[in-house]
């Protein structure tokens, strides 16, 4: 079998990282695949030994993207030229994402034509992403094929779901795929490192982007005097710089134990970081698939933080025990200094949000999102925007019984050694390399078998409306 997997860069990231685990457990299958990566930018890393660059793959606006019938040619000739012949499938990660509309019309092309294609989306432009959204907009009515010869890959239950409603009807078929754990990434000595890191050190093992919610960090810094908290790295997006040095301000006016960006200030490596601290934090507030709920465990590490149970779900379903993290953690409304204007401020943002991807606000729709995110005049703090949590935690500072009260939610501890490897076993079973390569190529082969029949296009805008709903809204992503 011979497969062409797609995607507009490979630099270093999720989506890298997911195409070199895949090639590496498509290798050590007992199946006979071929594999070419079709990328626009040439790679730097070595994990990939066979990939082409194709000219008009990168990101790029609708403006400056090139003929998607010039992009076919090209990924095709690629393909061609590192297989010996045309790919007998197709594999694209995040065609739909509005990171390049001619790839998401090429895709469409593509299938009208009769190929085999595994459409593998690991994140969406209707979640959050109005400016993707808006890039989509002259292709968005091809954005989503379905037939036989075509299935689509969700990395979780509540994209699998989503999914599989946009596609009811039709017979495309859409399979939950887990990303993998590779072994040999996730081991370390378990010896401390003796650098400047700080002792009782709780870990943030991710860069800084808004989603991050790195308020929270704050906030349970503020609770937890005793404990030294960080994140390791600072953001690489421009845009979120701003925020990201509000935050590292904050912190050191405040005299919170709590550092932003300490790989860029401690000399270890990354492993020797997470080895030297006590626990790992999440404050995340989405993921895609949720690779930080799982890796900590493998590293011999408890975790602790906020959960996101639309995405963990799917790990506790395979014995992967997080009762220890928190749903929502919550201050009372009162302690702002004016909670009369969230309510205002709530609707404000839905109504923009709405309007930035062309839908109509839904009757009730403030004291929706309202009601999601304020229960019993209590707040989720990682429902809010940076001013809003700044001033919760200012007001947290200064109030011993609100410091308990997140204490007593928030449970940042070392579980038993008992557990933690219980979960790393749960995890090393059910999302191993070679699991992962033997689901995959069942997926291969069952999309092979596809007869051949006229391509329809889901109506986008479905999905949309799913992804949208006021009672998901989160101003720290709305805004």
């Amino acid at each position: 079998m011979k497969v062409a997997i797609v995607h507009y860069h490979l630099e270093p990231g999720g989506v890298t990282r997911v195409i070199e685990n895949t090639l590496e457990a498509l290798a050590s299958s007992e199946h006979d695949v071929e594999t070419v990566v079709l990328t626009g930018r040439k790679y730097a890393g070595d994990r990939i030994r066979k990939y082409q660059v194709v000219d008009g793959l990168d990101y790029t606006t609708p403006n400056h993207a090139v003929d998607p019938g010039l992009l076919i040619e090209r990924m095709k000739d690629a393909a061609r030229n590192a297989l010996g012949g045309d790919p007998d499938l197709w594999h694209f990660h995040n065609h739909s994402l509005g990171k390049n509309p001619s790839l998401t019309k090429a895709t469409a092309k593509l299938a009208e034509e009769g190929e085999f294609i595994l459409l593998h989306p690991h994140d969406f432009a209707e979640d959050g992403r109005p400016d993707n959204f808006k890039a989509l907009e002259k292709v968005y009515d091809h954005a989503y094929p379905a037939c036989a010869r075509i299935r689509y890959a969700a990395l979780n239950n509540r994209d699998r779901l989503f999914l599989e409603n946009l596609f009811g009807g039709t017979s495309t078929e859409v399979h939950l795929l887990a990303n993998p754990i590779r072994e040999n990434e996730s081991s370390t000595t378990g010896e401390t490192v003796k650098t400047s890191i700080p002792e009782n050190l709780i870990l943030y093992p991710v860069r800084a982007v808004r989603r991050k919610n790195l308020g929270e960090l704050a906030l349970l810094s503020a609770a937890h005097p005793d404990k030294c908290f960080a994140n390791s790295l600072g953001p690489t997006n421009p845009a979120f710089q701003p925020q990201f040095e509000r935050w590292k301000s904050y912190a050191l006016n405040s005299s919170l134990s709590l550092t932003y960006g300490l790989g860029h200030l401690v000399d270890c490596s990354f492993p020797d970081m997470v080895a030297s601290a006590e626990a790992i934090v999440s404050t995340s507030v989405a993921e895609g698939f949720g690779l930080g709920f799982l890796e900590p465990w493998v590293f011999g590490k408890s975790l602790c933080g906020r959960n996101l149970p639309e995405i963990t779900g799917d790990f506790s379903q395979h014995g992967v025990r997080l009762d220890n993290l928190y749903d929502r953690l919550e201050l009372n409304l009162d302690l702002l200094q004016d909670s009369t204007t969230l309510s205002p401020r709530i609707e404000t943002t839905l109504i923009k949000f709405f309007n930035d991807y062309g839908e109509e606000l839904p009757e009730r729709a403030a004291q929706e999102a309202f009601d999601s995110i304020v229960n019993d005049n209590l707040v989720d703090f990682g429902r809010l925007d940076e001013p809003l949590q700044e001033e919760l935690i200012s007001a947290v500072i200064e109030s011993d019984q609100a410091k308990e009260s997140i204490r007593d939610q928030s449970s940042i501890e070392c579980l038993p050694p008992a557990q933690i490897e219980e979960n790393a076993k749960a995890v090393q079973e059910n999302f191993s390399m070679h699991a992962y390569g033997n689901k995959l190529i069942g997926i291969y082969q069952d999309l092979m078998s596809g007869p051949e029949e006229k391509v329809a296009f889901a109506k986008g805008r479905n999905l949309l409306k799913q992804f949208l709903s006021p009672a998901r809204l989160n101003l720290l992503r709305a805004n």
